[in-house]
């Protein structure tokens, strides 16, 4: 099973561009965003104006994505598909809606502001602002890039938009900044899309060429996992039938580090190790797809020939995929 990135879009508290995003990795160097993260959109205030921020955030990050994959036409809408994973959703929206009838304001329960607190209706604007109307869904957990690759190869979709969002909500993260398991990591939000399409193109910046993944029993996000969490991760590493040059870890500054490290170093040793986190922060149901436009930024400029990417999400699976170059015409990939 094998996907092409054609092109991303992100928001995130070290970048918001593919050239910021090089930046980091080439230097390092990056001014860390306040939370919530600040943003500008080249959506037309009027069609998104009503939207909640969550929408917002993941409107904008899909619109960078589809600009720079220059979609061709005539290709049918309906076949343009848009799969994205949150752990949270519109959490702020909901709190506030909540809130606002706990305090009796019952005439402000319309199907028009309650479609904006669901997790999907980031997936319903995306869509309607691009007019796609191929497979569509938001997942809270799973691989959307494997899915994705899946409706592709399967001939379910001719393109697909593959992200996640996750939207900075200060009671929320409060809670889980006093969890042990989260003891190190520095909580943030961001937004990461992609336009993936099954046949390469002059345009394509790598090919994403095998997935593993696999339950870790609970989520080392929310739970401090039992040292056997190695074995685990090893066991899914091992599922890969090449050795990357390096590996964009999901390692956060927490007790997960120690035991995701040992298992790389075990299964590839001679990889280098990228813990994007330390420049993203920790972004909860969005750090795998995080690390995966960090990787396919890292390939497509030549830094390096193939990326292993891991990650987790808030339902205890640990995701993997292997990105890599994209050859000329008649080259093996």
């Amino acid at each position: 099973m094998r996907a092409y990135i054609e092109s991303t879009g992100i928001i995130s508290r070290c970048a918001k561009s593919a050239d910021e995003l090089m930046n980091v990795l080439n230097s390092g160097r990056y001014e860390k965003a306040a939370l919530p993260i600040v943003f500008d959109s080249q959506i037309p205030p009027a069609k998104i104006r009503r939207n909640s921020r969550y929408n917002k955030i993941a409107c904008t990050a899909a619109d960078n994505a589809v600009r720079g994959a220059d979609i061709p036409e005539p290709l049918d809408r309906r076949r343009i598909g848009t799969i994205i994973t949150t752990g949270y959703g519109s959490s702020v929206y909901y709190t506030q809606f909540a809130d606002t009838v706990a305090k009796g304001v019952p005439g402000l329960c319309s199907p028009a502001v309650y479609s904006g607190m669901v997790p999907n209706a980031c997936v319903g604007q995306i869509c309607i602002l691009n007019g796609f109307k191929g497979v569509s869904t938001v997942l809270t957990g799973g691989d959307p890039l494997e899915y994705s690759s899946l409706l592709l190869t399967t001939n379910k979709a001719d393109m697909m938009l593959c992200g996640s969002v996750e939207e900075y909500n200060e009671a929320i993260y409060a809670g889980l900044g006093k969890l042990e398991a989260l003891n190190g990591a520095e909580l943030s939000e961001g937004a990461v899309m992609m336009m993936l399409t099954r046949e390469k193109t002059g345009r394509s910046l790598c090919a994403v060429t095998g997935f593993a993944s696999a339950s870790l029993g609970r989520s080392p996000l929310l739970h401090t996992l039992e040292s056997s969490g190695a074995d685990i991760i090893a066991g899914i590493l091992k599922r890969h039938d090449s050795t990357p040059d390096a590996v964009f870890a999901a390692a956060n500054g927490t007790y997960f580090d120690d035991m995701e490290i040992k298992a790389i170093k075990t299964i590839f040793p001679g990889a280098e190790i990228v813990s994007p986190k330390k420049w993203t922060g920790e972004t909860l149901g969005c750090g795998y797809m995080m690390n995966t436009v960090f990787a396919a930024a890292a390939v497509s400029s030549g830094k390096y020939g193939k990326v292993l990417v891991t990650g987790v999400d808030m339902i205890g699976n640990y995701c993997t995929a292997m990105i890599g170059k994209v050859q000329k015409k008649g080259v093996s990939e």
